[in-house]
C-alpha cells in the first residue's frame, strides 16, 4: 500500500514554536478587550485562553457588558496579525527538515490542516513559499461554529480528504488530538515528537511515530514511493 495522500499539522509540525508563542494568544485577546474599553481581570483574560469553553468565553464577554458576537471575530483577527508579525520577525520559522517537503510532494498529494486560523495557515504558506507543495490547506473559520469544528473532530480533515479524493492517507501530527481525528476521519497517523513534546503522553497510539519530517520515508506506505 502507497498512501496517495499526506495531511500536514502546522504548530509544532511544520512551523516551530517560539519560547513567546504562547504568550501570543493571551496578548491577542488583551488587545481585543482594550478595543472594547474596557479594563478585564485576569480570570476575563484566562477564559479565552485554550482549554476553555465557549461559555465560558461568553461569560466573560458579559460580565464586562461586550457582546460576544462582535468580540469573536476582533479576537480572531488580532491573533492571527500577532502571529503573522512574529513570522515576519523570524521568530515563528519552518522546522529544518521541511526541506523534504518538496521530495514528499513529488510523490504524493499533500495538504495542511490546522486548528489555528485559516488567515495564519495562509499567511505562513505564502510567506515561506510553501503554498506550491499543497494541493489544499484549511484552518479555522473566524466563527464560533468554527473554533467548535476543530480537532479532535474531523471537520476540516474531511474537507481536506475530499478535495485530494483520498483513499490511503496519512496525517502527520503532534498532539493526542492529531492522532484522534486522523483516526476518527479514517487515516493513518504519524505523530511526530519533536523536542517541545518529549514527555508527552499519547491516551491512543498512533499508526507511527516519527522524530522528524524526514523520517516519514522510512514509513512504509512512503517508502514505496519515494
Amino acid at each position: 500500500m502507497t498512501y496517495d495522500s499526506l495531511l500536514f499539522d502546522v504548530d509544532g509540525v511544520l512551523l516551530a514554536f517560539h519560547p513567546d508563542h504562547p504568550t501570543v494568544y493571551r496578548q491577542a485577546v488583551v488587545e481585543t478587550f482594550d478595543a472594547f474599553d474596557v479594563s478585564p481581570e485576569d480570570a476575563h483574560v484566562d477564559a479565552f485562553i485554550a482549554g476553555r469553553t465557549i461559555d465560558e468565553m461568553r461569560r466573560a464577554c458579559a460580565d464586562l457588558g461586550i457582546d460576544f458576537g462582535r468580540f469573536w471575530p476582533e479576537r480572531e483577527a488580532n491573533t492571527s496579525r500577532l502571529q503573522s508579525n512574529m513570522m515576519d520577525r523570524g521568530e515563528r520559522v519552518p522546522y529544518d527538515d521541511c526541506s523534504v517537503l518538496p521530495d514528499l510532494a513529488a510523490h504524493h498529494d499533500m495538504g495542511v490542516v490546522s486548528s489555528n486560523q485559516h488567515a495564519t495557515i495562509e499567511y505562513m504558506l505564502d510567506r515561506f513559499d510553501f503554498a506550491h507543495l499543497f494541493e489544499t490547506a484549511y484552518g479555522r473559520e473566524p466563527t464560533v461554529e468554527g473554533f467548535e469544528q476543530t480537532k479532535p473532530e474531523t471537520y476540516y480533515i474531511e474537507q481536506a480528504m475530499a478535495d485530494l479524493d483520498v483513499t490511503d492517507g496519512l496525517y502527520v501530527g503532534d498532539s493526542a488530538c492529531d492522532v484522534r481525528a486522523a483516526h476518527r476521519a479514517g487515516l493513518d497517523s504519524a505523530f511526530i515528537r519533536r523536542p517541545h513534546r518529549d514527555g508527552y503522553d499519547l491516551p491512543e497510539d498512533p499508526t507511527y511515530e516519527v522524530e522528524s519530517l524526514a523520517d516519514l520515508f522510512d514509513l512504509p506506505g512512503i517508502a514505496e514511493s519515494a
